[in-house]
């Protein structure tokens, strides 16, 4: 069986609801990463093979890294991810992301947070978001 890596280049990152014409961030996005936190507990006692691990259910937290900036006025207007989630901080919406754009990928359930607006003098303005997943993502399939 072949394994193909995915080469992070022209994904799919939508905020709400896919079928109903939400902004895609693609253009704005530098990565997203779907990262659990796992607590993990070991013990270990005086007998030989005495070792124990658990663990409890995995957090998720969507880490999306994105450009702040504004519409160029060319074109289809864009939905600036940063105004995006300030005027809907709060809101449990669905994340959906594919690693290439229309191919399989992954959904979660997010409640939005504000991102970082501004950056620093003199350079294009990087900045991060965590947004809380709500349960785990799930693998999606490609669209048809």
């Amino acid at each position: 069986m072949a394994f193909k890596p995915y080469f992070m280049k022209d994904i799919d990152l939508i905020i709400g609801d896919e079928a109903d014409t939400t902004p895609n961030f693609k253009c704005q996005a530098k990565s997203c990463k779907l990262t659990p936190d796992v607590s993990i507990q070991r013990v270990e006692t005086a007998c030989p093979n005495g070792q124990f691990a658990d663990m409890g259910n995995p957090v998720w937290t969507a880490e999306v890294g994105y450009l702040f900036g504004e519409d160029d006025g060319v074109g289809t207007a864009a939905t600036v991810l940063a105004d995006y989630l300030l005027a809907h901080m709060g809101e449990t919406q669905t994340l959906t992301f594919r690693p290439h754009a229309g191919g399989k990928g992954y959904q979660a359930s997010i409640k939005i947070v504000p991102g970082i607006i501004g950056g620093e003098y003199g350079s294009f303005s990087e900045q991060s978001v965590s947004l809380p997943i709500l349960g785990q993502p799930v693998p999606i399939a490609a669209v048809p």
